[in-house]
């Protein structure tokens, strides 16, 4: 379960997202001055703790679509120096320090986690300053494991999504995921 404060991000999240995907190899051919990134929708993964914020934004620019998680901390992660993206101020929690998510050991983890138990991403709330649960936010993306694949060594995180070949939950070892106006399953992450 992830808690979403209605707050403001000083530097928001899809100006975040496009200065770190304009640097990013696998971005190469985008033009994001023609076709700038655009919200498609998002889905997070639970932090046991509740600290961490495990969060996949779901973005476009023209006819691609992208997938970027990122990792939001209350305190820098000592040794991913290199996976720091930047620091947003956040108007309730204060600073968070924001890393790609693949660099992140949680995030790695807790998507494994999902693929290998065929979790589904966290249910998301609206919560007040104080943390009450205000109410179920159900305009997010839904992705869902579909059980270990045996003899998978990692995941790989899908930067780029094809959205035209229709698959459900017939095979091991795969993070699937639908959202409004896409009719069907989509890969997101595969073990290998």
């Amino acid at each position: 379960m992830a808690d979403i404060h209605t707050a403001e991000l000083n530097p928001g999240k899809l100006e975040i997202i496009t200065e770190w995907v304009a640097e990013q190899d696998w971005a190469a051919g985008l033009d994001l001055d023609a076709a700038p990134l655009e919200k498609v929708s998002a889905y997070r993964f639970d932090d046991p703790a509740g600290k961490v914020g495990l969060e996949v934004h779901i973005v476009r620019s023209g006819d691609r679509t992208l997938q970027v998680p990122l990792s939001y901390r209350e305190a820098p992660l000592e040794g991913a120096e290199e996976h720091l993206i930047t620091t947003m101020e956040h108007s309730i929690l204060g600073t968070r320090w924001v890393y790609a998510g693949m660099g992140d050991p949680l995030f790695r983890q807790r998507l494994d986690h999902a693929i290998a138990t065929a979790e589904t991403s966290a249910k998301q709330y609206r919560v007040d300053a104080e943390g009450n649960k205000l109410e179920e936010i159900t305009e997010v993306a839904h992705a869902f494991g579909t059980g270990p694949l045996p003899g998978a060594g990692d995941v790989d995180l899908l930067h780029e999504l094809t959205l035209d070949s229709p698959l459900e939950a017939t095979e091991a070892g795969l993070l699937l995921g639908r959202w409004e106006g896409q009719p069907h399953s989509v890969v997101l992450a595969v073990m290998v």
